[in-house]
């Protein structure tokens, strides 16, 4: 994402947050070291017929509603694989499709 992007992403999640609106979003929208509060594990299409042992492997490891999430380092020009932190410390190295399983609202 660019830094324009990004900025139009900021300045849309504060107006929405002013009007009471929460906008979710994949955690493979968010920027490298923004805070988010996982709300769901979705599905993902291009796991196929182990969409759900996925979904639910995510889960076992952790990745829980209302738990906080941050992407702490992403591969060389912001490719896979993508460092995550959860809120207890534990990093967890994910691939992209991953974190399209992953959504998440704005700190």
């Amino acid at each position: 994402m660019t830094q324009a992007t990004l900025a139009a992403d900021n300045i849309a999640s504060q107006t929405a947050k002013a009007h009471g609106v929460e906008r979710f979003f994949s955690l493979l929208d968010c920027a490298k070291n923004e805070p988010a509060i996982i709300e769901a594990i979705v599905e993902n299409a291009r796991f196929g017929e182990i969409d759900k042992v996925v979904g639910q492997r995510l889960k076992d490891l952790g990745f829980l509603p209302n738990t906080a999430i941050r992407i702490v380092a992403t591969g060389l020009f912001g490719k896979p694989p993508f460092a995550v932190q959860l809120a207890s410390g534990v990093q967890f190295s994910l691939r992209r499709d991953e974190l399209k399983k992953i959504r998440c609202r704005a700190l």
